[in-house]
């Protein structure tokens, strides 16, 4: 006769298998994939939770799913983040990349690990975030930053910068968002990032005689222009086009250069009646760079010969997400057809406000005002220009007119043209 005890294991087993079967779907789901054909993106989202070092706090608790992270209104830098997901049994992860003061853009980080540093006092100022895994394609990962001088900016997403470069702004908060792939964003997608352009003045060209008899510098010759250090396809669309007008002041320099120097080494009554230094110097200066556009000048001066020499302006901006030219329509926003008018009614009230310019020629203004006039810009403004003797006495020098961006009459919001 079998003992009652023996039928125990395989009740037991009986009733564990009942206890699973009653089990709720979404626990089991947590160990599972969710299978491709049963996906509701729309109602079972996964979430991100993340939490910051802050500068004299340290590490905050846990945020999720688009609460703020960080501080607001007392200028504490962020220091580290730590990002992980909710992922709701799809198989997704995170990761995560941020640039840090002195430093540049760390390696990427993933499911929980610091990005950023610890100790160092150093502050974030962009951040990266991406999904990953077979279900990445499901979903968006938004995010937006609170920055110093900033404020919150627009929301990036799947991997797009958040933040700033080359400012030295700080970021100070962070909320992050996991919507359905193509949803729609948290919130206004524009100026998601600020930067400067990496780039620079240099001086490319240098070209001089020197007179051993007379011990002086005759004839004196410098090309400046922009140079970029990006290692795009941007910088080598601004290389080529800046390369081209080096190309061609080479050209012409050159010619006069052995003009001069042909004269100076042959005429003796060239050579006793010179005044002063032949001079053909180009000066280049950035008037701006910021929110993805630059603006550079470039001024030649000219001496050759006579009671004095003459310089000329040029102006050329530049969209740095493409390499794309600005032109003074781009930076209006009033219709092309308008521009000549309007501007001209500008300079109208400068010429009656301000005495140095009472001898400008309106008519000569506003036959010259377009969409492809010349302009640049600046910290504070647009500026519309005319070189000495375009539309008033050479005296007067250069024509300038200054549009501020607070004239959102006339002036597009250049922090989110680009």
């Amino acid at each position: 006769m079998k003992n009652k005890f023996d039928r125990l294991p395989g009740m037991l087993l009986a009733f564990l298998m009942l206890l699973i079967l009653a089990l709720p779907q979404s626990i089991l789901a947590a160990t599972e994939p969710i299978p491709a054909e049963t996906i509701d993106t729309a109602t079972l989202l996964p979430t991100a939770t993340y939490r910051t070092h802050v500068q004299n706090i340290g590490w905050q608790d846990w945020k999720s799913a688009g609460q703020t992270s960080g501080t607001s209104g007392q200028s504490l830098r962020l220091e580290a983040i730590e990002i992980t997901l909710n992922d709701q049994g799809y198989d997704l992860g995170v990761a995560y990349q941020t640039h840090v003061q002195n430093i540049g853009w760390q390696e990427l980080k993933y499911n929980g690990e610091t990005s950023g540093t610890s100790g160092q006092s150093l502050r974030l100022e962009a951040i990266r975030i991406f999904l990953s895994g077979n279900d990445a394609n499901l979903f968006d990962i938004y995010y937006r930053v609170h920055a110093q001088n900033l404020g919150w900016l627009g929301w990036a997403k799947n991997g797009d910068s958040a933040g700033s470069a080359g400012l030295s702004y700080r970021l100070e908060a962070i909320q992050i968002v996991i919507v359905a792939k193509n949803g729609a964003a948290p919130g206004s997608t524009l100026r998601p990032f600020v930067s400067v352009y990496n780039m620079g003045i240099a001086k490319t060209q240098d070209q001089n005689y020197y007179d051993i008899d007379t011990l002086r510098w005759v004839y004196g010759s410098r090309y400046e222009r922009p140079v970029f250090y990006d290692n795009s396809l941007v910088q080598m669309k601004l290389d080529v086009f800046y390369e081209a007008l080096e190309n061609s002041w080479v050209q012409a320099n050159n010619a006069d250069y052995m003009s001069f120097v042909q004269s100076y080494t042959t005429d003796p009554s060239f050579r006793q009646n010179l005044i002063g230094k032949y001079e053909n110097n180009v000066t280049a200066a950035i008037t701006y760079n910021n929110n993805n556009i630059i603006s550079v000048t470039q001024e030649q001066y000219r001496y050759n010969g006579g009671a004095h020499g003459n310089s000329e302006l040029t102006a050329h901006s530049f969209g740095t997400k493409t390499g794309d030219e600005l032109t003074l329509g781009d930076v209006l926003v009033i219709p092309d057809s308008q521009i000549s008018a309007k501007l001209t009614a500008e300079f109208q009230q400068l010429k009656n406000s301000d005495p140095n310019y009472s001898d400008i020629d309106l008519t000569a203004i506003a036959s010259k005002l377009g969409a492809n006039s010349p302009y640049y810009l600046t910290t504070t403004g647009v500026c519309v220009f005319f070189n000495p003797y375009e539309v008033a006495p050479g005296a007067l020098g250069r024509v300038e007119l200054q549009i501020p961006y607070t004239r959102t009459d006339l002036v597009v919001d250049v922090e989110t043209l680009i």
